[in-house]
C-alpha cells in the first residue's frame, strides 16, 4: 500500500471565525511550531509583559487626553489638525478616536509580539518604544501644566 507522507501535502489548517473563538476561549499558542508560523506568528496566548505594556500604553493615552483637554481649557491648542477638528466637533468624538487609534495598534502589536518588523525590531520592542514616547509626552504636558 502506498502511504502518502503527510509532511509533503502542505498546510491542512483552515482558519475561520470558529478558530478565532477557540483562540479566545482556550488559548494554546505562545510560539509558532512550523517555520511559516515563526515567520508570521499570530499568538493566542500572550506574554504578560506585552499585556502590561499595552495596558500602560492605554493608561498613558488616557492621561494624555486629560492633560490635552486641561491645557486647551487653559488656553492651549491642539497641534494635530485631525484631532483638533474632532475636538471642535465634540470631546467624545476626540476621545473615541484617540482611544481607538491607540488601542487597535496596541492589540495588533500584542498579538504579533514575536513578529520581526522592518527586518530589525520585534513588535514587542515597538510597543515598548511607544510606551516610552508616550511617557515622554506626559512629562512634557506636565511641564506645560506646571507653567500655565
Amino acid at each position: 500500500m502506498d502511504r502518502i507522507d503527510r509532511r509533503q501535502v502542505g498546510d491542512r489548517r483552515e482558519y475561520s471565525l470558529w478558530t478565532l473563538v477557540q483562540c479566545a476561549v482556550s488559548p494554546r499558542r505562545m510560539n509558532g511550531r512550523r517555520a511559516d508560523d515563526r515567520r508570521y506568528p499570530l499568538l493566542d496566548r500572550f506574554d504578560s509583559g506585552m499585556v502590561m505594556l499595552a495596558t500602560l500604553l492605554m493608561c498613558l493615552s488616557i492621561a494624555d487626553s486629560v492633560f490635552t483637554l486641561t491645557l486647551i481649557e487653559r488656553g492651549g491648542t491642539e497641534v494635530n489638525p485631525v484631532m483638533n477638528a474632532l475636538l471642535q466637533h465634540s470631546v467624545w468624538s476626540f476621545a473615541a478616536v484617540k482611544m481607538t487609534l491607540t488601542a487597535v495598534p496596541a492589540m495588533i502589536l500584542v498579538a504579533t509580539g514575536n513578529l520581526v518588523l522592518f527586518n530589525r525590531w520585534r513588535a514587542r520592542s515597538i510597543l515598548a518604544a511607544l510606551v516610552g514616547l508616550y511617557a515622554g509626552l506626559i512629562v512634557y504636558e506636565l511641564a506645560l501644566l506646571s507653567i500655565s
